[in-house]
């Protein structure tokens, strides 16, 4: 049984450049011994980052969780907001997966957990047979607890389907039926607005506290969404924001809740 009220942190958009606020947030973790899960996607990272990742994560080992965030984000089209999903076949999107996951193994070996983000939050029915059919352990995406998405996603639960009316059905912290990961997804968010490419408006730390308390009515565990390259000005704000957490929570990494059901 999951112990009770347990957060975990996914930090996506690991890529190719080392930069402060990537090395600054995960140093934050470590002096907190706050676990991280930093989503790397395979196809647009570079070795200074692996090298790094691998260097922090076996000096670190339960402390930094490595896992897959997509195959290349889709950076050629990124007007499209899309990776997966969409029109895309279920052969397309398993070969596309398939390539990300080999990357994974190459760069990062036994390092790695087998647990897959969607950019940009885009998949379809094709997209979780994919993952299932590679063996991935979980996934993480993004569950919204308004009435109308709580309403949803237990008659989705009910009816045992994927999407209602086009729109995602949420498993977070649960098996679905006819597949063989778990869903670990996030509820909480740092940024408010995204302006540009490297810089967004942020939620202030009473509001990301409230994100959190809001999800705790609904479930035992609550997941933080990160995006490091935004959050170099908001540093101190993150810190404070572990220490109160502390607290009163403990912290995870995806891989362990798995273990836990």
């Amino acid at each position: 049984m999951t112990a009770a009220k347990q957060i975990f942190l996914r930090n996506d958009d690991v890529r190719d450049r080392l930069d402060r606020e990537l090395v600054d947030l995960t140093d934050l973790c470590i002096k907190y011994n706050v676990p991280i899960s930093h989503a790397v996607e395979p196809a647009n990272v570079t070795h200074d980052v692996v090298n790094w990742l691998m260097d922090v994560k076996k000096q670190n080992p339960g402390l930094i969780e490595i896992i897959q965030h997509g195959y290349d984000h889709n950076r050629k089209h990124p007007e499209e907001k899309m990776e997966f999903g969409g029109n895309r076949s279920y052969q397309d999107q398993l070969d596309t997966i398939r390539k990300g996951k080999d990357l994974m193994d190459k760069y990062f070996g036994d390092h790695w957990d087998a647990v897959f983000t969607f950019p940009y939050g885009s998949y379809n029915t094709n997209t979780l047979k994919a993952i299932d059919k590679l063996g991935y352990l979980a996934i993480s995406s993004k569950i919204n607890y308004s009435f109308k998405n709580q309403i949803k996603n237990k008659l989705g639960n009910l009816l045992d389907r994927d999407f209602l009316l086009e729109k995602k059905i949420s498993y977070h912290n649960k098996y679905r039926k006819h597949y063989g990961f778990k869903e670990i997804s996030v509820s909480a968010n740092l940024i408010k607005k995204y302006i540009d490419v490297n810089d967004a408006d942020h939620y202030t730390k009473s509001n990301i506290l409230a994100q959190i308390d809001q999800s705790f009515r609904f479930s035992s565990v609550v997941g933080i969404l990160f995006h490091h390259r935004f959050h170099g000005n908001h540093i101190n704000m993150i810190e404070e924001l572990f220490i109160e957490l502390k607290e009163s929570y403990t912290f995870s990494t995806i891989m362990n809740l798995v273990r836990l059901s």
